[in-house]
């Protein structure tokens, strides 16, 4: 008689061993949606806008940024941008300060939301459908738009990367070409961290929360609420909802600085079942379950926002 500790073990040899069965195909797949190069980590760089403030200043306002529209892919910053360009030195004979960066990618002040999803974040959403977990985190300092290319707007052409994110997550599903074979689950999650504590936004009770990993889940935040959501409508509800508690602060750069890292989280659960065409329903039941595979995959997608003791 097996032990309920051996069949766990069974458990997890076969779903180790379907999921190696699985990946060979899995990128394959990946490889073919992504010409050329390493896409498992990217850096890509908006250069926002300047803000009415900057326009209307005592100061007359000078681009000091250029990206470079051939390659997308290099900017360069100067205090003196036309000079630089221009082939001028300063008037006591120095060079002005200029630095030139190479990213993945560069999009300039004039970029839209649809532009940076579209080359950006796209490929990343839709190779979680695919059984890959994924990221996407925007970083800078307080005022430079984080939350709006995240965001955005829920409604329009100013919608963010993630409400296009979730979007796409549900039409992929909504045309599977499949849908009588396979099932699927998403739940979502919404949490910040603040002072170095994590605590979720849908449940404020919930603080103090501790990053744990095990073999089957991987990294999880142990005690965070997870939602089933079934419609875009419902994930901006929930983000709403979370918004609401948030930690903010006024700061010389931002009337309403968002204080604390927020990190939404969006996980689809993939069932495929494969039923044998003849035999009784007991057999085609037990067929389902043998022949049942699941993908637990997720979408991380996090709004860094600066540390509370250092911004000003």
């Amino acid at each position: 008689m097996q032990t309920s500790l051996d069949l766990k073990q069974l458990q997890y040899q076969m779903e180790h061993e379907m999921r190696m069965e699985r990946q060979p195909q899995q990128e394959e797949e990946w490889a073919g949606n992504n010409e050329g190069g390493d896409d498992n980590f990217k850096v890509v760089i908006r250069v926002r806008p300047p803000l009415p403030r900057e326009l209307q200043g005592f100061r007359e306002y000078q681009c000091t940024t250029m990206v470079e529209a051939r390659s997308g892919e290099t900017i360069t910053i100067s205090e003196n941008l036309p000079a630089v360009l221009n082939n001028q030195a300063a008037a006591d004979g120095l060079l002005y300060a200029t630095y030139r960066f190479t990213f993945d990618h560069v999009y300039d002040q004039d970029s839209s939301q649809q532009e940076l999803y579209n080359q950006s974040a796209r490929p990343l959403v839709l190779s979680t459908l695919q059984g890959y977990n994924a990221a996407i985190i925007a970083y800078g300092q307080t005022g430079t738009g984080k939350t709006y290319t995240m965001e955005g707007e829920l409604e329009g052409p100013l919608r963010g990367i993630i409400p296009r994110s979730v979007e796409d997550i549900f039409a992929a599903i909504e045309n599977d070409p499949e849908p009588s074979a396979t099932k699927y689950l998403v739940r979502a999650s919404y949490l910040q961290i603040y002072n170095e504590v994590i605590s979720d936004l849908l449940k404020p009770e919930k603080v103090n929360l501790m990053i744990r990993e095990d073999r089957r889940r991987g990294v999880f935040v142990d005690g965070l609420s997870e939602w089933v959501v079934r419609s875009p409508g419902e994930v901006y509800g929930l983000m709403m909802r979370g918004a609401q508690q948030r930690a903010t602060g006024a700061t010389k750069m931002n009337e309403v600085s968002s204080r604390s890292h927020a990190v939404c989280i969006i996980i689809v659960e993939k069932c495929t079942t494969n039923l044998m065409a003849s035999g009784s329903t007991d057999n085609a039941a037990a067929a389902a379950a043998a022949a049942m595979g699941v993908d637990n995959v997720g979408l991380l997608m996090m709004n860094g926002g600066p540390s509370s003791r250092k911004a000003v």
